[in-house]
């Protein structure tokens, strides 16, 4: 890792840790998803301060005994309608499915902007006081595009850098937006802007060139008397740390137990956040087919759908997870045996533990975003298969598709050409199974998340 003379200040909407006292009874619960995932080894190994909102317990979470920290967490207080205004307003209801591409979905309308403003201007107060001259900040994805330049304001000759977790759209698609020009002016107070794929730093710079005067010269923004590094950083997991599971005997008797539970059959798994772009229903529509085009497909595969919960309140993922609802019941009503069902849908979060022998025990993950950023599952599917074995079959549309060459590639819009993906990989010949699967391990271990950070933090450091 990088070297520890200058502390690290990670600020995000989200923190990784929520500690609750009810009735004398004390429970830590860890945030879930690819955020934390990635940022948390890091500065356990490095050590500084988590800057997050104060945490809600909306978010989706997992129940864990007490982390030793080994690095600070601040939260910011906002008030409850900045708060609703910022998060639910413009964050996701306007930032995500613009930033992702779903056009349609945008409600711009009355959103309300200034709601963003001060809850940007309240994490720039947090991270300034949590934090002393000579600090390195690094600001967390699209809640906090305008954090940059108010850090800037206050601190000039700070580092100062942002990543960006999900994909960045064209300008035309970007153009969309009311408030662009102050978006990208609150960007460019960073010193380096990170991004998963060389294509969404392209959409960025030509973003600046269409929107700002700033003048692009390559992959750096001369933005007044300052440059600006635009840099491509995929992330990934913590490989070493996902892989000693596979020591873990708990581990090993619940991948058993999940075999002997699900009757021996062949085990197609699907792990995701309730959320419209990570094509769930889609995804049912095309394991249906499988069923409907083979009786002995009834009879040799199932399903395991986990879904987690997440911005429940938001009107788009409530009627997501009806749909969602009505067609698992609808397949299982349809091709369910007496003691024997086609799809095991699980609507919570499930332990790491728990998680990983799910990957252990799956032939296949089934990862089919609509569009992803990246998409970690994959990389944790095969960080899970020591062992060399299981298919992953991915949607070209997701950020992995880029670097995870030993996949098998779908694109997830077509059910029949999915399906057909399926059954192929739940009769690939072991050879070639074992063949993919080395060349997926070996692209997931180097894209490490120890090695993203380290990478990142030299160029914030100028090194």
């Amino acid at each position: 890792m990088a070297r520890k003379s200058r502390k690290l200040v990670v600020v995000s909407n989200r923190g990784p840790y929520r500690h609750e006292s009810s009735r004398g009874r004390e429970r830590w619960v860890r945030a879930a998803g690819g955020l934390v995932t990635a940022l948390d080894p890091v500065l356990q190994q490095r050590g500084g301060v988590w800057v997050s909102a104060k945490p809600a317990k909306d978010f989706d979470s997992v129940t864990i005994p007490a982390p030793h920290l080994d690095y600070d967490l601040a939260h910011v207080s906002l008030k409850r309608p900045d708060q609703r205004g910022f998060y639910e307003g413009i964050s996701n209801a306007v930032l995500w499915p613009l930033l992702h591409g779903f056009e349609p979905t945008i409600q711009v309308g009355e959103a309300p902007w200034s709601s963003y403003v001060n809850a940007n201007g309240a994490f720039a107060e947090t991270a300034l006081s949590m934090s002393s001259s000579g600090d390195l900040f690094w600001v967390q994805d699209y809640h906090l595009m305008l954090l940059p330049q108010l850090l800037r304001a206050k601190r000039p000759k700070a580092r100062i850098g942002w990543f960006c977790h999900i994909p960045w759209p064209p300008p035309d698609t970007f153009g969309i937006l009311p408030w662009r020009e102050e978006i990208l002016e609150g960007l460019l107070g960073a010193d380096v802007l990170g991004f998963h794929l060389p294509e969404y730093a392209e959409h960025f710079r030509q973003c600046v060139e269409r929107f700002t005067v700033h003048r692009v010269e390559g992959n750096h923004i001369r933005c007044r008397s300052r440059d600006v590094e635009t840099i491509t950083a995929p992330i990934g997991v913590p490989v070493d740390e996902l892989q000693a599971l596979t020591l873990d005997p708990d581990v090993g008797r619940e991948v058993e137990r999940i075999k002997a539970m699900m009757g021996n059959r062949q085990l197609v798994l699907g792990v995701d956040r309730l959320d419209y772009t990570k094509g769930i229903p889609e995804r049912l529509t095309a394991f249906e087919r499988l069923l409907r085009g083979s009786k002995g497909a009834r009879a040799r595969y199932a399903l395991i759908q986990v879904m987690v919960p997440s911005r429940t309140d938001v009107k788009a993922y409530s009627d997501l997870k009806r749909e969602v609802d009505r067609m698992v019941g609808d397949i299982n009503g349809r091709y369910a045996e007496t003691g024997r069902v086609p799809i095991h849908y699980l609507y919570r979060n499930l332990s790491q533990r728990a998680l990983f022998a799910h990957y252990r025990a799956a032939d296949v993950a089934l990862v089919t975003p609509l569009r992803d950023g990246m998409n970690l599952v994959a990389h944790e599917y095969v960080a899970a298969r020591t062992d060399d074995d299981g298919v992953l079959v991915l949607s070209e549309f997701a950020g992995a598709a880029k670097h995870l060459k030993g996949a098998v590639l779908v694109n997830p819009y077509d059910a029949e050409t999915t399906a057909s993906a399926i059954q192929r990989a739940l009769t690939m010949r072991p050879a070639e199974k074992k063949r993919r699967m080395r060349a997926l391990r070996s692209e997931v271990m180097r894209l490490d998340v120890h090695r993203w950070a380290d990478e990142y933090i030299r160029a914030l450091e100028g090194r």
